[in-house]
């Protein structure tokens, strides 16, 4: 995706089952810790309230995501990060 506005890559393609992002380093986990801790305050604190600001929240996690993440796959995508592969078992 060549998208990418920092050094190293904060979500990677999923490591064992689906498709998708994983968070791959310290920041990608304090961000999406971030996002889940502001929905579900939001959620507690307005429970009757409009979903736009949870749609808000989803949207601006998946921007952060697409510019600090490697292309999206799965397992398959990921053959150097496979578990037999990493230990030298083929």
């Amino acid at each position: 995706m060549g998208m990418r506005v920092t050094r190293t890559a904060w979500f990677g393609p999923k490591r064992l089952i689906g498709w998708g992002w994983s968070p791959v380093t310290w920041q990608g986990w304090l961000l999406t810790a971030a996002a889940v801790a502001v929905a579900g305050v939001s959620a507690v604190r307005w429970p009757r309230a409009s979903p736009v600001p949870a749609i808000v929240v989803v949207v601006a996690y998946l921007l952060a995501v697409l510019l600090t993440g490697d292309p999206p796959g799965g397992p398959r995508s990921r053959p150097d990060r496979l578990w037999g592969k990493s230990r030298g078992v083929v």
